[in-house]
């Protein structure tokens, strides 16, 4: 275990939790967690008659646990915010060049909300859809967007893509390794890895995808669907995880608590370091 309390030295720095949580901003607030945002996730929130209040729960909730200090212009007292964007709907890979131009808008949406804050740290879905696409066509069509899109905003931002009905861990990694650039990386995302498939472990998706990987979500289930739960209600054994991703995935790695009630998940990394 001396690799990953070396890894996480720093709670501060290292772990987040996800704002949808029960209780999240509390249980931030007492384990000195950071925050990944999720109120952009449901992409009908950047609609333009719902940005002002958007933008309010967001400020309340970085406040509620970092302080209104957070927000000085001394950007040295900051601490790192992750934004979940939007994915209701959203596949970069889609054939319809109308969807392709709403994809685009809705990520240049969040982003006029992420300089609001000056955060610079964002997850997105690879939004691959089983059955509808070939694997073939989802990378080709998915680096071609990936590569015009980034063309197309500033290189401060880091991009994390994340898996969701992804079987495999092979796919994701050729997007990364093709659009080849330093601020374009993988979430692993190891709930959805688990339930997604069959003949794959977890740790298999760790070492395929290595230092790709600048950002995890970890949360359990039982393998047959989505559950989102702490990470002792499941199949996976999370510690066992760890100690096959820290040597694998980038130095600056950084996670996020997924499960829906996470205090218990706080307190398992309290213990561990």
């Amino acid at each position: 275990m001396d690799s990953i309390t070396d890894f996480f030295d720093d709670m501060n720095d290292r772990i987040f939790i996800a704002t949808f949580s029960k209780g999240a901003i509390g249980v931030a607030k007492e384990f000195g967690l950071g925050l990944e945002i999720n109120d952009l996730c449901i992409s009908s929130n950047l609609n333009p008659e719902n940005r002002e209040w958007v933008i309010a729960r967001i400020k309340k909730e970085i406040a509620a646990v970092y302080g209104e200090e957070w927000f000085t212009e001394d950007k040295s007292v900051r601490r790192k915010v992750f934004f979940h964007g939007p994915f209701t709907e959203l596949t970069p890979a889609a054939i319809d060049n109308r969807a392709i131009a709403l994809i685009e808008e809705r990520y240049r949406e969040t982003l006029d909300i992420a300089d609001e804050f000056g955060i610079k740290d964002i997850v997105l879905h690879d939004g691959y859809i089983p059955l509808m696409y070939q694997k073939s066509w989802h990378i080709k069509k998915s680096v071609d967007f990936w590569n015009q899109f980034l063309d197309s905003v500033s290189e401060s931002y880091t991009f994390y893509i994340e898996n969701v009905f992804d079987d495999e861990p092979y796919m994701l990694t050729e997007i990364v390794d093709e659009v080849c650039r330093k601020n374009f990386k993988i979430c692993l995302d190891v709930g959805h890895a688990n339930c997604m498939t069959k003949g794959i472990a977890v740790e298999d998706w760790m070492s395929t995808m290595g230092n790709r990987i600048g950002h995890l979500h970890l949360h359990n289930n039982d393998g047959s669907g989505d559950q989102h739960n702490a990470f002792s209600e499941g199949s996976l054994d999370m510690a066992s995880l760890l100690k096959v991703c820290v040597p694998n995935c980038c130095k600056n790695a950084t996670l996020t608590i997924e499960s829906r009630d996470a205090i218990q998940d706080a307190k398992f990394f309290q213990k561990l370091l």
